[in-house]
């Protein structure tokens, strides 16, 4: 009798909170994911992000860098504001000290570069919950 490893995509339901403002990616992204078992709540920028309170607990937050009002950083502070203990991701085709200094300075805050590499992000999202 041999048992079957568990399927890697089989992931149940973890929340992903996604907000990225182009939309092409944004639902190309979020079909992957749902695709893989997870529950996705995507957003088009940070201002149509519901009170992250009100958010499932075990979401993890995936946010692109560049976008209008609010960047990735603001909102992955405001999550982390309320949400103490979880983590984000940053995702961004340009690589700026900004975004580099941020990311040192905030442990929980991983970075991912567009193009994104879907089974990076996947195996990171994972090590993240």
């Amino acid at each position: 009798m041999s048992s079957a490893a568990p399927d890697a995509r089989d992931c149940r339901v973890r929340t992903v909170v996604l907000v990225d403002d182009e939309p092409s990616f944004r639902q190309s992204l979020a079909e992957g994911l749902r695709d893989d078992g997870h529950e996705v709540l995507d957003y088009p920028s940070g201002a149509s992000v519901p009170p992250f309170g009100t958010l499932p607990r075990d979401a993890i937050l995936l946010t692109d860098f560049d976008m209008p009002g609010a960047n990735g950083i603001e909102l992955a502070d405001a999550f982390r504001r309320v949400r103490p203990t979880g983590h984000a991701i940053l995702l961004s085709a340009y690589t700026i000290p900004a975004v580099d200094g941020a990311v040192a300075a905030r442990p929980w805050l991983r970075f991912v570069s567009k193009p994104v590499d879907y089974e990076t992000l996947h195996a990171l999202i994972h090590q993240l919950w």
